[in-house]
């Protein structure tokens, strides 16, 4: 498997089980959209942790960085008025090959 544990069908399980991460991810990312045009899907994700971990003070989320592309493609798809805030890159052979 070329992709590990990171592909779409995993995706979509990690996403059933935990959709908390996306709120939060989408709670962020729309923070970081007033004023720009462009963002980084992985500080997004940082700001997930920071807020899991010290705001939060008593998170149990371990986060995968293995996500975070999943994250940043669903955002734009479900929210189509920031398509291109985050750069993503097409991997040939790959699990998002055919978006």
């Amino acid at each position: 498997m070329p992709n590990g544990k990171w592909t779409k069908e995993n995706f979509e399980i990690h996403h059933i089980k935990n959709p908390r991460v996306y709120e939060l991810f989408c709670r962020f990312a729309l923070q970081s959209a007033q004023g720009r045009d462009h963002f980084s899907a992985k500080m997004v994700y940082f700001r997930i942790r920071w807020f899991t971990q010290v705001e939060e003070n008593d998170s149990q989320f371990k986060l995968d960085d293995g996500w975070i592309s999943h994250y940043a493609r669903k955002f734009m798809k479900d929210y189509p008025e920031y398509e291109g805030f985050f750069e993503i890159r097409v991997r040939k052979g790959g699990y998002f090959e055919e978006e």
